[in-house]
C-alpha cells in the first residue's frame, strides 16, 4: 500500500483521528508517569537533615572488620567480634520457648499426643 493512498481525501479523517488518539495516549502516559514520580519524591526541605538517629551507633571495631580486605580476613580480633555478634544475633542455640508452649499448626486435626487416637482408614 502506498502512502499516497492514506492521504486520499476519503482517508484523511481516519488518519487525523489516529494522530489525535495517539497524542492523547502519549500525554496520558506521560502525565501518569510524572504524577507517580512526583508522589514518590519529597522536596529536600521536608527531609530531616540533622535529626538524631534512633538506631544505635555502629561499633567501630565491627566497621573496621567489615572493611578489611580479603587478605586480612583471618584477623583474630575480628573473628572474636564476629563470634560475639553471631551469638548476640542468633542466640545461644537454645529454643526461645520451651516445647510445651509450641503452637499447634493444625488445631482441627487431633494428634495422639493431644489425647485422641487417630481413626484408622477404612476401605
Amino acid at each position: 500500500m502506498n502512502w499516497r493512498d492514506w492521504l486520499a481525501p476519503e482517508n484523511i479523517g481516519f488518519v487525523a483521528v489516529g494522530i489525535v488518539t495517539g497524542a492523547i495516549a502519549l500525554i496520558g502516559v506521560e502525565s501518569a508517569c510524572d504524577a507517580d514520580v512526583g508522589a514518590r519524591t519529597k522536596p529536600a526541605s521536608l527531609l530531616p537533615s540533622g535529626a538524631p538517629s534512633k538506631e544505635p551507633a555502629i561499633d567501630p571495631g565491627l566497621l573496621r572488620c567489615a572493611q578489611l580486605p580479603i587478605e586480612e580476613a583471618d584477623d583474630p580480633s575480628c573473628k572474636d567480634l564476629w563470634v560475639k555478634e553471631r551469638k548476640r544475633f542468633l542466640g545461644n542455640g537454645e529454643p526461645a520457648q520451651p516445647a510445651e508452649h509450641l503452637i499447634d499448626m493444625f488445631p482441627s486435626h487431633r494428634s495422639p499426643a493431644a489425647g485422641a487416637s487417630p481413626k484408622p482408614k477404612s476401605e
